[in-house]
């Protein structure tokens, strides 16, 4: 079982679905489903997990009509917003459209930000409801999350791209440290994604190679899953030889090639 735990999708069609951007960019080219279910055949892999993309905002509408249609196939991880005063009904209806996963972008907005009653609700909300969180964060937000994993210790939590750190950042360095020591939580995984955001390199990205086996070194290969990050990923490499560079590259064994390919992604969003 081949499973992709990262990829966005949008289509170039704002007349139907509206362009409202809370990440700062809006897409020049599509990246439609029918698009990627033509890359993900030739490439293998069996089920995905897509994540809404910020360029949408709070409207998860294409996320949700594209994905639906491949049924179990395709998971929707939505947005929602946590400043809006029906944010916890807001999750509660879109689970009940077919959402299986919340998404925070923890690094839109200062720590302090987040730090209220009504981001705990959320987090309560989405434990309540077994939805899983995936966070896109930087080093700066690990506290809070140490914070979360405490308090919230049924839910899973995802740390997207390998909690984006520092380029050129060594395995040895306190900061990484830090990211690995969260490994002491049972209930946080790790996406095993994004490489170029955190390298000094060029495709392969070689320099992260070391961050990516310490990861698996201190999580184990059943806590960390291979994203694409598709289409971003293209944008720079390959779908193919990203998906060949975990296969071949990083020296990861059949076993741990077993989860981190599949089995991890399959844990936290198909098992039930």
């Amino acid at each position: 079982m081949l499973i992709d735990a990262h990829i966005h999708l949008w289509t170039q069609d704002p007349d139907k679905y509206p362009w409202s951007p809370i990440g700062g960019y809006i897409p020049e080219k599509s990246a439609s489903k029918e698009d990627f279910l033509r890359l993900m055949d030739q490439a293998g892999v069996d089920r995905v997990v897509v994540v809404q993309p910020t360029p949408y905002g709070w409207d998860n509408s294409y996320l949700l009509d594209a994905c639906s249609a491949e049924g179990d196939r395709f998971k929707k991880v939505v947005l929602v917003n946590p400043d809006s005063p029906s944010f916890r009904d807001d999750l509660m209806k879109l689970v009940e459209k077919g959402a299986d996963g919340l998404r925070i972008n923890l690094h839109l907005k200062p720590i302090e930000k987040w730090e209220n009653d009504k981001f705990i609700t959320l987090i309560d909300t989405a434990q309540t409801l077994d939805v899983p969180i995936c966070f896109q964060l930087t080093p700066d937000y690990f506290p809070l999350i140490r914070s979360l994993a405490i308090q919230f210790g049924n839910i899973k939590i995802g740390l997207d791209h390998l909690g984006r750190p520092r380029k050129g950042i060594c395995p040895e360095e306190k900061l990484f440290d830090k990211f690995l020591k969260l490994a002491e939580y049972n209930n946080i995984f790790v996406k095993l994604s994004g490489l170029n955001y955190f390298s000094g390199e060029t495709k392969p990205y070689r320099d992260t190679w070391p961050l990516l086996q310490a990861a698996k070194k201190a999580y184990s290969a059943k806590r960390c899953m291979w994203g694409s990050d598709y289409p971003f990923v293209n944008d720079h490499w390959s779908y193919e030889e990203d998906l060949d560079t975990f296969k071949r590259g990083l020296g990861f064994s059949e076993s741990d090639l077993e989860w981190i390919l599949g089995r991890t992604a399959e844990t936290i969003w198909w098992s039930a």
